[in-house]
């Protein structure tokens, strides 16, 4: 070991190149992590806000629908009516699926207790639809930023999310959601 230390310390070039070499397989490893990083965040914020935009479609769609059959009460046997609640009935399937049952922040699973209760409450002869129409836009509303910051969140990588207060951003969202649940319920409860 001390006689190729002399070496180098004798030939600066060798030295040098040695450096130099280390220097290029240090610098190619770390380009090609990036890199893997780079298409990988590429590609899984593409697809999330593909999954966000089929989303607010397939809301939008069940809304249009649920909307079209609240003002055509009280006619809910005729084939129009059947057409109409089977749409309905393959956009709550679709919006189901496409939610996650076990989401920490509660608003999937909101939605997904929502979903018949919007078809219902369309089906009834008075104003209550409007309402829960209301309610059911504001939950999905919540669950969409939510998404849209994830998105964000994810393009911006961990730590520059990290410096630019994403989870504090994050946190401040799930506790405006939960103050809305809670408002939510103690409207319920004077009704």
């Amino acid at each position: 070991m001390d006689a190729i230390l002399e070496y180098l310390k004798t030939n600066p070039a060798v030295t040098a190149a040695i450096i130099a070499f280390i220097g290029v397989i240090v610098s190619a490893f770390v380009a090609n992590m990036v890199s893997k990083r780079s298409t990988f965040i590429t590609a899984v914020t593409a697809e999330r806000s593909k999954w966000i935009d089929k989303l607010r479609s397939n809301i939008a769609d069940l809304l249009g629908v649920c909307g079209a059959i609240h003002m055509a009460m009280p006619d809910i046997k005729s084939d129009k009516a059947l057409e109409r609640r089977q749409t309905a009935d393959r956009l709550i399937a679709l919006i189901t699926l496409q939610l996650n049952p076990n989401d920490k922040s509660g608003i999937d699973q909101n939605l997904i207790k929502l979903l018949p209760e919007l078809v219902k409450s369309s089906e009834k002869d008075d104003n209550s639809y409007r309402v829960f129409e209301e309610r059911f836009v504001r939950h999905a509303q919540f669950l969409l930023k939510e998404e849209w910051e994830k998105v964000k969140s994810e393009a911006k990588g961990t730590t520059l999310a990290w410096l630019t207060g994403s989870g504090c951003k994050r946190w401040k969202r799930a506790k405006a959601y939960q103050e809305f649940c809670s408002a939510e319920k103690q409207s319920a409860n004077l009704n």
